[in-house]
């Protein structure tokens, strides 16, 4: 595809504008010196993004860079955004851990953190943009909540402008609800959207349903590794520079090791009798695939459960909690399977697993739902500590 970029100048780049908040004049000037950017470019734009809460650890940071390319990419524009870090008394934690739904600027229900980070940016990306007067492509790159926020951009780019938007991120959260999967997918186009995972990295697999990960219904650049999920390891952006250097875009898996999107396959594997571990990271993508099939089925058959999902100010695990339950009230051939998904979560935090659906209330299944999303969340949060 003309100007896409190689997965090793993508990795590379997303690594290197980790030095717009280093501290390191130095280690900056090398990286702005990288031969795809256009060098002398006046309009170049060191971003400062709004991380944290609204108050709690509110701080302003470097955060991003917007440069002109150079050679292939001389009518093309760079957004780059870098991943967590430490800076800031760890507010970017804080907006990691702002789970929750809001619009975004294309109107799409999307992370409220995330959100909140992007949109302190706006008004600089859209000057420098009229500024710079690109024809080409506008390649939107990220790790990490990086990843995010170049989603949201890429976003944004697809369409508020006339400029095509290319989205490459490297171990990225979910940013938003399958709306915004959909319609993002629509706008940038999968070609065009390269997400690259590791196996064992946890912060891919957050936040859970029903946030999801674009583009819709494509497995993005699947990579096998090693390390366990409670390490961190596999998240390491210099981990992801080594995994996909020198390797062409097709030469990087689209197919995970599981069938975790076919339904036969997550049917059988919630009525297996295979013990489960929150350890895995095999068990966090069964789980997701699980609660998305079994919230469907609820849905299908209940339109006031669906609807209860877009209402009243209660959190996520309260709503999927009231459909889980009112689910359980309903015909046996459906109640099993929500039976079966709130076991494998049960055993997998080492609760004491129920024997009667009659014991599985709205107050227990909200319980596990909190302990679950509390058990991925604080993974993907020791990852990003041990970097």
């Amino acid at each position: 595809m003309a100007n896409e970029l190689s997965p090793t100048l993508a990795a590379q780049l997303a690594l290197g504008v980790y030095q717009v908040n280093s501290g390191s004049d130095r280690l900056l000037k090398a990286f702005l010196s990288n031969r795809a950017f256009a060098q002398g470019d006046k309009s170049q734009s060191l971003l400062k993004a709004e991380v944290g809460g609204r108050i709690l650890r509110a701080a302003t940071d470097g955060f991003g860079l917007c440069t002109k390319g150079a050679g292939l990419y001389q009518n093309d524009v760079f957004l780059i955004f870098r991943g967590t870090t430490e800076a800031n008394n760890k507010a970017d934690f804080i907006t990691d851990a702002r789970i929750g739904i809001t619009r975004s600027r294309t109107g799409l229900p999307v992370h409220i953190g995330f959100n909140h980070t992007f949109n302190s940016m706006l008004p600089d990306i859209r000057s420098y943009l009229l500024e710079a007067k690109a024809t080409g492509v506008v390649h939107c790159i990220g790790h990490s909540l990086g990843g995010a926020v170049a989603s949201l951009a890429a976003d944004w780019v697809a369409k508020n402008t006339a400029n095509r938007a290319q989205l490459y991120t490297f171990g990225a959260p979910r940013v938003g609800t399958e709306w915004f999967v959909k319609s993002t997918t629509d706008n940038i186009l999968a070609k065009n959207m390269f997400r690259v995972y590791h196996r064992t990295d946890p912060v891919p697999m957050v936040a859970l349903y029903p946030f999801m990960q674009a583009p819709y219904q494509h497995n993005g650049h699947f990579i096998g590794s090693t390390e366990p999920l409670a390490s961190g390891a596999a998240h390491s952006m210099a981990k992801y520079v080594l995994s996909v250097k020198e390797k062409t875009w097709k030469q990087l898996s689209s197919i995970p090791d599981q069938p975790y999107n076919v339904e036969a396959a997550i049917e059988n594997w919630l009525q297996s009798k295979t013990p489960v571990t929150s350890a895995s990271a095999t068990f966090w993508r069964w789980i997701d695939s699980a609660l998305i099939y079994v919230l469907k089925k609820v849905a299908m058959t209940s339109i006031l459960a669906l609807q209860s999902v877009l209402i009243g100010a209660f959190t996520l695990a309260d709503k999927i909690a009231y459909i889980l339950a009112k689910g359980i009230e309903l015909a046996d051939n459906l109640s099993i399977w929500i039976e079966h998904l709130m076991r494998k979560m049960m055993q997998a935090l080492g609760m004491r697993v129920v024997k009667a659906k009659e014991e599985l209330t709205r107050s227990l299944i909200r319980h596990v739902l909190r302990r679950i999303t509390e058990t991925a969340s604080r993974d993907a949060s020791n990852a990003l500590r041990n970097l």
